[in-house]
């Protein structure tokens, strides 16, 4: 960020700059409200006295005994101390001019006059002139009423704080140009990842709660939000009648169990025969999410202690089967990447129309990219202002490691503004779209391309 890239700034976070103008002056207009008004009164004092002397005298003038002698002739009961800080003196070569503030006008002037008097009978004292000789200081003009309060000053206090404002709503503006960006549109999401967003879901306050949206608020936007999904993924790899799909995201809490799900949920109950699979062996929450023991699950297919058979599990009413993570692996990598997981994926193809496969994250040493590259392709999840661009082309790097096949991209947890907003109709279905293949790179020391058409098919599906 350089100085002639301001303007720019200026233009698309004018916002910012204006809030911070606004909140100057009401701040302005909040201490000037809170600040009890003070008057002044101001009296002149003749000296004749040598140049030299004339500071010192108004020095004396602010000291605590011409305080204790003010509140004297006054009848005051306050300290001396405090009746000096209401008194201010300045010297211009033979005169002293004081200055006595106070919230009242009459007080102020009181003060003033009193002061004079001490001064002068102080200093009559102190001299102590030799005869013929004397000193004498001669109030020569005394204290007038003041009409109006010199403190606030409500042009200097508005000016200045609509100078703060400005300078604080300036430093906003620049500060959100320049940290990291948040992904929250559609339109962003695309041109970053050039790849259609098949889906807008929205932020459901209960999903911790209550996560099965469809099964639980079938009504509800965020239910009818996964229909449109469903809607949108019949558009693409039309020519592959059953689907190995992985779902992954660029960072953890993206959504991605929720989602999987949900559109589960949905498939099933349009007629799909559908297995989820949870491959995300780091952070596994899908049993949880279902109400499902932990064991047996993937983990025990691969190192063979378990039949495929008696790991799936009916959830959801039945409606579809499950596959959990089972028991957290040493090398959750080498076994998402072995070649037993690709055994069990065609195996799952066979028997079923859909396998939704839940993925880690997009992350070095994760593994998912590694497993997305198995299966026909991938749905990335993106959370709504909490994923980075930055960490998008990061997860997209990775998926270039492979050659892995993006179908699409979810933008999950969006506020119901952004949502309505974002670039394009959550529930409606998309176009045929063009699915990108993100570009092959170099696997274990050799370029790797997948076939075009997936996994062999060993035969007709059936159901379990």
């Amino acid at each position: 960020m350089i100085l002639h890239d301001f303007p720019r700034v200026a233009r698309k976070r004018w916002a910012a700059i204006l809030l911070g103008f606004l909140c100057g002056l009401g701040g302005a207009a909040v201490l000037v409200w809170r600040t009890p008004p003070e008057y002044a009164a101001q009296i002149t004092i003749y000296v004749p006295a040598p140049e030299q002397r004339i500071d010192s005298y108004a020095r004396l003038l602010t000291s605590d005994r011409i305080g204790q002698d003010v509140a004297g002739r006054l009848g005051l009961s306050i300290p001396g101390a405090e009746i000096a800080r209401k008194l201010d003196a300045s010297a211009d070569q033979l005169l002293l001019t004081v200055t006595a503030t106070d919230r009242s006008p009459v007080q102020a002037q009181r003060i003033a006059d009193a002061s004079g008097a001490a001064f002068t009978q102080l200093v009559e004292d102190l001299a102590q002139p030799a005869p013929g000789d004397r000193l004498v200081a001669t109030v020569v003009a005394p204290a007038a009423l003041p009409a109006s309060p010199v403190s606030p000053d409500l042009s200097l206090d508005f000016a200045l704080g609509a100078l703060a404002g400005l300078v604080a709503g300036c430093g906003l503006a620049l500060l959100r140009e320049i940290r990291p960006r948040m992904v929250k549109t559609v339109d962003d999401l695309e041109s970053l990842t050039r790849v259609p967003a098949l889906g807008v879901l929205g932020d459901d306050p209960q999903a911790p709660r209550l996560p099965l949206t469809v099964r639980e608020r079938p009504h509800s936007p965020q239910a009818n939000a996964f229909r449109a999904l469903r809607g949108n993924l019949q558009f693409v790899d039309v020519d592959s009648a059953r689907k190995v799909i992985t779902f992954t995201s660029a960072l953890p809490e993206a959504g991605k169990t929720t989602l999987l799900c949900n559109l589960a949920i949905v498939l099933a109950a349009a007629g799909h025969q559908v297995v989820v699979v949870e491959a995300d062996l780091v952070r596994p929450r899908l049993a949880g999410c279902l109400g499902l023991d932990k064991v047996p699950g993937l983990t025990s297919v691969l190192s063979g202690r378990v039949t495929l058979d008696r790991a799936l599990r009916p959830s959801a009413g039945s409606l579809f089967d499950v596959l959990v993570a089972g028991a957290a692996p040493p090398d959750p990598r080498g076994l998402l990447a072995s070649g037993r997981m690709r055994i069990l994926l065609g195996e799952l193809r066979c028997r079923y129309d859909m396998v939704l496969i839940e993925a880690p994250p997009l992350q070095p040493g994760t593994g998912a990219a590694v497993l997305v590259a198995e299966c026909d392709g991938a749905l990335l999840a993106v959370r709504h202002a909490k994923t980075t661009r930055r960490q998008i082309k990061a997860a997209l790097a990775e998926l270039g490691t492979t050659g892995a096949r993006l179908y699409g991209t979810v933008l999950t947890m969006t506020p119901e503004s952004a949502e309505d907003t974002a670039g394009a109709d959550p529930q409606a279905t998309i176009p045929l779209a063009a699915v990108a293949r993100v570009p092959a790179g170099q696997v274990n020391g050799r370029k790797r391309e997948r076939p075009a058409g997936g996994l062999p098919r060993n035969g007709a599906g059936h159901r379990r």
